[in-house]
């Protein structure tokens, strides 16, 4: 009985610490993070990816700058819905969402939004 008691335990703190990665914040700090889904993405370091995959099936997994930009969009639709983000202090806009995160992939540069 002590034995399921200890296993309940462990489990329990287990599985908070997975929920804790799942929220909070992250630093800021530039740890460039390639992973692999249906296609690359990018992110600002290993915390960003982590909470990104939290709760994600199939999970993402990290992979080589090469191996990612094989899959980065090369087309983006003509759709003007801006997207703003901030590199060094300063705002700096993209025509919508597809086009960020194209330029992040064929680039490497993350950026606070």
């Amino acid at each position: 009985m002590k034995s399921f008691f200890s296993l309940c335990v462990i489990l329990a703190v287990a599985l908070s610490q997975v929920e804790g990665s799942c929220t909070g914040n992250c630093p800021d700090t530039e740890e460039v993070v390639w992973a692999l889904g249906p296609n690359c993405q990018v992110f600002r370091n290993k915390c960003y990816f982590d909470k990104a995959n939290c709760n994600r099936k199939p999970p993402l997994t990290i992979t080589t700058k090469e191996e990612c930009q094989i899959k980065c969009a090369d087309i983006c639709p003509a759709v003007y819905r801006p997207v703003y983000v901030i590199q060094n202090g300063k705002m700096r806009t993209f025509g919508n969402a597809c086009e960020k995160n194209a330029h992040i992939c064929s680039t490497g540069e993350t950026f606070v939004e």
